[in-house]
């Protein structure tokens, strides 16, 4: 049994946004040709001001002339132009998926004939051993009626969306008569082409998923229950739920702006790890020149005890060593002298020369 509700409330979106467009249209004019006569008028006072020549002021005048009639022509057109622009890629996404007719209903009725065919396959067993086969059929039954459910909501809300875009939405173009408030236009084109881009990429994913799904019924129609086809159509089910959903809301972000997030995302940790890298480049030289004072102060430790000693040749008591820092060249070993070392070999007191 195949059921028009869904489609239903999409054709009463469809018929309430053109009531929408016309209730707001004189709004929108309103607010647009006051913006306009703002922006006139502090453009004039800058041009007095800045004692602009004729030749820049006429030049300058035409192109808010021309911009203020394309902003105003859009306006006026805007309804269709748009409702067009959303079609296009609604008919681009079916014709490129080859499924012609997809609506909310049919995606639904689709869920619905597969649930039906799965409780079918366990009507024939028995009490006993019919125990087992039923609750996995009403769980494979349950699920795939709950994701058809959802994927057929996706589609509906895309679609109810295009119609508020074209239909209220018409109402954010009146911004576009001055600079300051030009970025809400900007901003409702973007919507407007992710709202597209989204549908456009739902067609493409469902009219594959529907193909998939009605290879589901040939093999839960095989005869026999066995709990590998129910698990499969299960899994399938949650598979294609989660493409619907993921997918054509990451394609509508990267066409409403998100992109530059993502970029964002990927500099901060650059910068990061460029700040850590720099960190890391200061500590290594630190340590390089710690290591480097360390080799000079053990050089001047060694020059003390060994280096100058070994110079002065045997002693008076029959070559014996010197102790370093008393030979001839004791009082210039370094320039420094240990304290154990304060007196000469003569016993009298010895003196660092400084």
């Amino acid at each position: 049994m195949n059921s028009t509700i869904l489609n239903d409330i999409v054709r009463d979106y469809e018929s309430v946004s053109a009531a929408w467009a016309s209730s707001l249209l004189p709004i929108a004019q309103g607010v647009f040709w006051t913006l306009v006569s703002i922006e006139l008028v502090w453009s004039a006072i800058w041009w007095v001001v800045d004692r602009e020549d004729g030749l820049g002021v006429v030049a300058a005048l035409l192109r808010k002339v021309l911009a203020v009639g394309f902003f105003y022509a859009f306006l006026l057109n805007g309804g269709s132009w748009i409702r067009a622009i959303i079609r296009g890629f609604s008919q681009a996404g079916a014709a490129a998926s080859g499924v012609a007719d997809l609506s909310p209903s049919g995606v639904f009725d689709q869920g619905l004939a597969l649930a039906n065919k799965i409780l079918n396959a366990v009507e024939g067993l028995g009490i006993l051993e019919g125990v087992f086969p039923s609750l996995v059929a009403a769980l494979t039954a349950l699920v795939v009626v709950v994701s058809f459910a959802i994927i057929a909501a996706q589609l509906l809300v895309a679609l109810v969306e295009g119609f508020i875009v074209v239909g209220a939405g018409i109402l954010f173009v009146g911004f576009s008569g001055a600079r300051w408030t030009k970025f809400f236009t900007e901003r409702y084109l973007s919507y407007v082409a992710s709202v597209g881009v989204k549908l456009f990429v739902l067609y493409l994913i469902m009219g594959v998923g529907m193909g998939i799904a009605a290879r589901w019924v040939a093999v839960l129609g095989r005869g026999g229950f066995s709990p590998i086809p129910f698990f499969y159509v299960m899994g399938g089910s949650l598979v294609f739920l989660f493409l619907t959903w993921h997918i054509p809301s990451v394609a509508a972000a990267m066409m409403a702006g998100a992109v530059h997030l993502s970029l964002a995302d990927v500099y901060y940790p650059a910068m990061l790890a460029g700040r850590a890298g720099t960190a890391g480049l200061a500590t290594a030289g630190a340590l390089v020149s710690l290591g480097r004072w360390s080799h000079d102060r053990l050089r001047e430790w060694s020059s003390l005890h060994t280096g100058r000693g070994g110079d002065g040749g045997s002693g008076e008591a029959g070559g014996s060593p010197v102790r370093p820092g008393v030979g001839p060249a004791g009082p210039r070993a370094g320039p420094r002298v240990e304290p154990s070392l304060d007196r000469a070999t003569d016993g009298s007191r010895w003196k660092p020369n400084c």
